[in-house]
């Protein structure tokens, strides 16, 4: 069981986030769902069925402030970011936007973060073999600053999900040794499940996991060992 019971998710209303929402909306954690507009709102409370652990926060990560983004993370104990912007602004949005949400952490201090990357995101080549590679530069730069600049500051975990699938849950996933292994794939209900489940893993902190579907337990800590 997570020891961290109030948790704010930006990119909240994403194929990814809203499987998170739902997640959590059924456990007993409380969590502020980050999003843009009021359709948004209007999304998370529909998908949570309007349970009273779920809340909204009207909030764009690309024209916010460090101080907007401070006020909003303070009073949780843990974000996750599952931000995407699609490809249509990384820069400010997957680059820029996620670094000020680093920046805003510590001010707020919290300690634990969870973030969505890209499969071998460190690695220059798997960016070029994508076909995605302004995404992975954004997703490469981001992760190199959250370690290099914020690995002292905060218990981070960095998820790194191969291709994403609609997919309906497994439970259980594989973690990559090396890029030549067989990229396969991974729902997002899955990768949901992952983002929560991995929160309270301590072992986890200070790392990053590849992942796709496989044949271990989302919720068993020694998956990820």
């Amino acid at each position: 069981m997570s020891a961290y019971k109030n948790l704010i998710v930006f990119g909240a209303h994403g194929k990814i986030g809203q499987h998170l929402i739902k997640l959590i909306a059924k456990s007993s954690v409380n969590a502020t769902a980050v999003v843009r507009n009021d359709d948004q709102v209007a999304t998370i409370k529909n998908i949570s069925s309007g349970s009273s652990n779920i809340s909204s926060s009207k909030l764009d990560l690309a024209a916010a402030s460090v101080s907007d983004l401070t006020s909003a993370i303070k009073g949780h104990d843990a974000v996750i970011l599952t931000v995407g912007s699609g490809g249509k602004n990384l820069l400010q949005v997957d680059l820029d936007g996620v670094v000020k949400t680093f920046e805003a952490t510590v001010e707020a201090k919290v300690k634990r973060l969870v973030i969505v990357s890209a499969l071998f995101a460190e690695n220059r080549e798997a960016g070029l073999k994508s076909g995605l590679r302004d995404y992975y530069i954004a997703k490469h730069y981001a992760d190199r600053i959250l370690i290099d600049e914020f690995g002292n500051k905060l218990d981070y975990t960095i998820v790194k999900p191969t291709s994403l699938t609609d997919d309906s849950p497994t439970g259980k996933i594989r973690l990559f040794k090396s890029l030549s292994d067989d990229h396969g794939s991974i729902s997002r209900a899955d990768v949901a499940q992952v983002l929560f489940d991995i929160l309270g893993f301590k072992d986890t902190f200070g790392k990053s996991f590849d992942i796709a579907n496989g044949d271990k337990n989302i919720d068993d800590s020694k998956t990820y060992q």
